[in-house]
């Protein structure tokens, strides 16, 4: 690539202006963000949970964490823009022998990869996390320099830091289709007019398949809601509290305000088909999460039965997308040259935000994918992908399992 050609990102969340950063600190000097919203990082950004964990199953997703922790533990002294990454460490509870044995295969796993992970004593995660009932669990292993941090704030962070660099972001513009002359893309349709590009890139999160199409793509994946809840303030939470996964119910707690935010993975999930729903469709759209939070709620009080005792105060609907192995769809679009895609987050696109930006930005800048978009391949499914009913089961089935014993899958939020 000409660091003169002109590169158009389609969504301002944190996977687009990742990716616009890294094009400008890597020299790229005419970027353009292209976002439907008013600000940066207002739809499905700042609805995730920021959690950062290095327990990754594949080499390059413990390259790309390792990465993400080493670049935003830096970002304010380089960059001057604060990513708020907190690095208190992850805490993996167990609260049944079989999840035990889990954790002996993860630790073990975890030292090959050259993460610091050890098991603990319950008297330490006592000291960790006071508010839980220790005596409801098995045992469990810490990681130290995990962490977890304000999506949207950090996502603020890489676009001030890209517009530092002369990115420039349109926002309030909504993005009405590709222009594809041939086999290669040519711009962006816009309500407001055409933006012309040399190279397009869609990070638009669910909404990224419905602009595939007009490319005459399909993307293997599937939208699913995802919740979570943060409750009113809390005495006694300190500040070295880690991210605490309750593998065995599904949910995950951290601190927030003052008080603790937790999700959780539920095993019939709720599908969202962005198709069917109107163009001005928002996230806030969603109903809140009331009973599937209640849900959450018990199945972590005997845990924590502090929750059951703290009145809510936010309650956020979300939505992800799941490809039919829980792995990234990042790359470039087999016969459309100059388009690439990136979607597929599934629940881990906070962590992945760093890599897939640099993967990104790389790739564009060489013209060719870099070497760990390999591993997240568009067209891996086959055939396979053209039953859309197939893809449908399998991402619901991964979303459901994605705290499993045996998982059989890489590269979840373990």
């Amino acid at each position: 690539m000409n660091q003169d050609q002109s590169v158009v990102i389609i969504g301002g969340g944190i996977w687009g202006f990742s990716t616009a950063f890294h094009l400008a600190k890597q020299g790229a000097s005419n970027v353009c963000v292209v976002e439907q919203n008013a600000e940066a990082a207002l739809e499905t950004t700042p609805r995730a949970a920021g959690l950062v964990g290095q327990i990754r199953s594949s080499r390059v997703m413990c390259d790309a964490i390792g990465y993400a922790l080493d670049l935003l533990s830096n970002f304010k002294d380089e960059t001057g823009h604060d990513p708020g990454l907190h690095r208190t460490g992850s805490l993996l509870v167990a609260m049944t022998q079989q999840r035990m044995e889990a954790f002996q295969t993860q630790v073990a796993r975890a030292k090959e990869n050259r993460v610091d992970a050890e098991f603990v004593s319950h008297a330490e995660m006592q000291r960790l996390a006071p508010a839980m009932d220790v005596s409801q669990l098995e045992g469990g292993y810490f990681v130290m320099g995990d962490g977890y941090l304000d999506p949207r704030r950090c996502a603020l962070a890489y676009a001030a830091a890209a517009q530092d660099l002369g990115v420039e972001a349109r926002f309030a513009t909504r993005v009405t289709g590709l222009d594809v002359d041939g086999q290669r893309v040519s711009g962006v349709k816009t309500e407001s007019g055409e933006i012309p590009a040399d190279q397009v890139v869609v990070t638009a999160g669910p909404w990224t398949g419905l602009l595939a199409r007009h490319a005459e793509f399909e993307m293997p994946m599937q939208t699913i809601r995802h919740q979570r809840v943060r409750t009113v303030p809390a005495e006694g939470i300190p500040d070295h509290h880690p991210v605490v996964r309750v593998n065995d119910v599904s949910c995950y707690v951290r601190p927030e305000q003052g008080g603790y935010l937790y999700g959780f993975f539920e095993p019939n999930p709720t599908t969202i088909d962005l198709e069917s729903e109107s163009p001005e469709f928002r996230t806030d759209d969603l109903v809140p999460p009331v009973k599937t939070m209640a849900e959450a709620q018990r199945r972590l009080t005997p845990v924590f039965p502090i929750l059951a005792k703290l009145e809510f105060a936010e309650r956020t609907q979300g939505i992800t997308s799941f490809a039919p192995d829980g792995q990234y769809l990042i790359g470039p679009v087999p016969g459309v040259d100059g388009l690439y895609l990136a979607s597929g987050c599934a629940a881990l696109g906070i962590a992945g935000s760093a890599a897939i930006g640099r993967w990104l930005a790389e790739s564009i800048i060489a013209g060719e994918p870099h070497e760990a978009l390999g591993h997240f391949n568009h067209k891996r499914f086959g055939k396979q992908a053209e039953d859309r009913d197939w893809v449908r089961d399998s991402s619901i089935r991964f979303y459901g399992n994605y705290y499993a014993s045996t998982p059989g899958q890489p590269d979840k939020e373990n």
